[in-house]
């Protein structure tokens, strides 16, 4: 299971003065690039703002897990390890283990709903550098599993978590003053026009949209930088409440549809910024939890990974 990462307590050591796991992490993202310090320095204050850590691996590792019992209880006993881009344990790392380990064939999920260069195809090319890395004894990639933007259980797990939240501060999703905003982690513009990732966005949100019942939403992007030399997708969270606030909604349900769990861009941009801009228009506004562990969610991945072992005729 090929994820983000999120930085966890303890010391990556690559600094001999440790400047905390937050900047290691976000300095990691940018490439350890002195030019990007200022939005290093944003990115981080965000972090430290929520305590300085991510749960993202451990929500990841609760899939794993879940995931793993549904197929066992399938009849399909499988392991399951999780690697991340930008946090330990790296995907390197794991397919080193696997190997020392004497795994020989392994199939890849990659956790993250939709599809572009900076995701799916990324994840990809770090499990082959990994591969490559770990030499000849190194496990083959044998299938990927298929994406699932569009695949009922997903949606419906995102779906249950709106309802929950709707419910939480007395929103009906189908009454004119509510209004439904479901988002997507922002991309470079120039990206999104060799990749079918917002495409597959407006899909997954026009699917969610349709099981919840509700006709007009709004779908945005998050996570844009404040300053950037290139355009990227939009509106941003703060545009969209803005036009929702101008529309008349009193209340305004969010989902972050692009992710899988509450990470700290989740809770941030929306926990904290999309509130603060909700209550300065005077809206009431709630997050949906991410669909972490739903069952809809894992009863999906594990159907989606019985189809690509029935497909690779592997039993077990």
């Amino acid at each position: 299971m090929v994820a983000f990462g999120g930085p966890t307590p303890g010391c990556c050591e690559r600094f001999a003065t440790c400047p905390g796991e937050a900047h290691c992490f976000v300095s990691g993202i940018f490439g350890h690039n002195d030019a990007r310090r200022e939005r290093i320095e944003e990115v981080v204050a965000h972090y430290q703002e929520l305590g300085g850590h991510s749960a993202f691996n451990r929500h990841t590792t609760e899939q794993a897990d879940a995931l793993v019992a549904e197929l066992e209880r399938r009849g399909l006993p499988m392991r399951a390890r999780c690697g991340y881009h930008h946090w330990q344990p790296y995907v390197r790392d794991v397919i080193a283990e696997m190997t020392s380990d004497g795994v020989t064939d392994l199939v890849v999920l990659i956790m993250a709903p939709h599809q572009s260069s900076v995701s799916w195809d990324l994840y990809l090319r770090i499990v082959g550098e990994g591969i490559q890395q770990a030499g000849e004894q190194a496990p083959r990639v044998v299938g990927v599993i298929d994406p699932w933007w569009n695949v009922a259980g997903f949606v419906d797990a995102v779906s249950s978590r709106i309802d929950t939240a709707a419910e939480a501060i007395g929103a009906d999703l189908h009454a004119s003053e509510t209004g439904l905003l479901l988002t997507a982690h922002a991309i470079p513009q120039p990206v999104s026009r060799t990749a079918p990732y917002c495409t597959q966005v407006q899909e997954t949100a026009a699917l969610v949209a349709q099981k919840l019942g509700v006709e007009t939403y709004t779908v945005a992007y998050q996570s844009q930088p404040t300053v950037s030399t290139i355009p990227w997708t939009g509106p941003s969270v703060e545009e969209a409440i803005a036009a929702l606030a101008e529309a008349g909604k009193t209340k305004i349900v969010s989902s972050a549809i692009g992710f899988l769990c509450d990470n700290v861009e989740v809770m941030y941009d929306l926990g904290v910024e999309g509130k603060r801009s909700a209550d300065a228009h005077g809206l009431t506004f709630t997050r949906a939890e991410s669909v972490h562990s739903h069952p809809a969610f894992i009863h999906m991945l594990a159907d989606r990974v019985e189809a690509k072992l029935d497909e690779l005729q592997i039993a077990s």
